[in-house]
């Protein structure tokens, strides 16, 4: 009776969840377009703003979600990182909206920028304390177990990403923007992830929270691991259905384009889910995610740059689904339908 128990209110809970989180972002967009129109290349601000807020969403549903059925894992240490997380986007919608309130740091609004920052400061001191650290566990906003899959899965990422530039720039796919310069590139390379990491992990915790947390334990229960991942990746290619739509990722091709990302996420959830399964931590798919999506910046200067969205995630889908795939042999999905609580 128990279990039927749980296993009811996980699925009241997963329900909820999603409910807000899908509302919340489809409305969000569907409100910018009526006013901007489609997603131009690059997006205009008004749309790279409404993107950004959309990465806050479902970290924010699994909070309201959390706070609405009485959660035991909001311990203090979490409300003191969910504070600052609501605190920057709340603060980061205003400052991209209408403007910087104290001015900008590297094209990064100041105030929202300097919270960020206060913020990752404030989560390191945490973990630094046993009885701290503990009280961040319960929600995996510690830096969790099995430390050395922090240096191992990111490098891994890092290297599948960069081989993808080299082999478009082998076959002629693809061209650097600058000459390369492997003292540069390191430099840029280390620099540029070290910055996002402290100025913009907001984003990253943003679906990763809600994703690899709040939903992951949910539906990994219910489903058990290797259905659960599966399930996971796909309801994370929907919930970016209509930015694709609108011209964002692939611009003219939506149909082959959102066909394309629900594989990519369900490949990249492999990775991310593993990785937080192996750890016991969110921090570790915030890593590797802001490493994903910012790599490309880097290493269009300096290897190969490519305009063809398809052939460039056709790519990424074939060399991480690799990895994916080896994943996958793990004992760990086995146990992941046994998770001892959640968040």
């Amino acid at each position: 009776m128990e279990n039927l128990i749980n296993r009811g209110q996980l699925k009241k809970e997963l329900y909820t969840f999603l409910a807000i989180t899908f509302i919340a972002t489809y409305l969000l967009q569907f409100y910018i377009y009526h006013i901007a129109g489609y997603i131009p290349s690059p997006p205009s601000q008004v749309w790279s703003t409404t993107l950004a807020l959309s990465m806050f969403i479902p970290a924010t549903s699994a909070i309201i979600c959390m706070i609405y059925f009485k959660s035991r894992a909001l311990t203090r240490e979490v409300k003191i990182v969910f504070t600052f997380f609501i605190l920057y986007a709340v603060l980061f919608a205003y400052e991209n909206y209408c403007g910087p309130v104290m001015g900008s740091v590297m094209n990064l609004p100041a105030l929202s920028t300097i919270i960020a920052v206060v913020g990752m400061i404030t989560v390191i001191v945490l973990n630094l304390k046993k009885k701290t650290r503990e009280g961040l566990s319960a929600s995996k906003l510690s830096f969790g177990c099995n430390r050395k899959y922090y240096l191992i899965l990111p490098l891994i990422i890092l290297g599948i990403l960069i081989l993808e530039s080299v082999i478009l720039f082998l076959t002629g796919s693809g061209l650097p923007l600058d000459d390369f310069n492997i003292y540069e590139f390191l430099i840029t390379l280390a620099s540029y992830f070290v910055i996002y990491f402290f100025a913009a992990w907001t984003l990253y915790f943003g679906e990763e929270f809600g994703w690899r947390v709040y939903l992951q334990d949910r539906l990994f229960p219910l489903l058990g691991g290797y259905k659960g991942v599966l399930v996971l990746g796909i309801i994370w290619g929907i919930w970016h259905y209509p930015m694709n739509a609108m011209g964002y990722n692939f611009p003219g091709q939506p149909i082959l384009g959102n066909a394309l990302m629900t594989l990519f996420t369900i490949i990249f959830g492999i990775i991310l889910s593993y990785a937080v399964l192996k750890t016991g931590s969110v921090w570790i798919a915030v890593i590797m995610h802001l490493i994903n999506n910012k790599l490309a910046a880097v290493v269009a200067v300096y290897i190969a740059y490519s305009t063809d969205a398809l052939l460039v995630n056709t790519l990424s889908c074939v060399l991480l689904g690799i990895f994916a795939l080896v994943l996958l042999r793990s004992k760990v999905w086995r146990k992941a339908g046994n998770l001892p609580e959640t968040p």
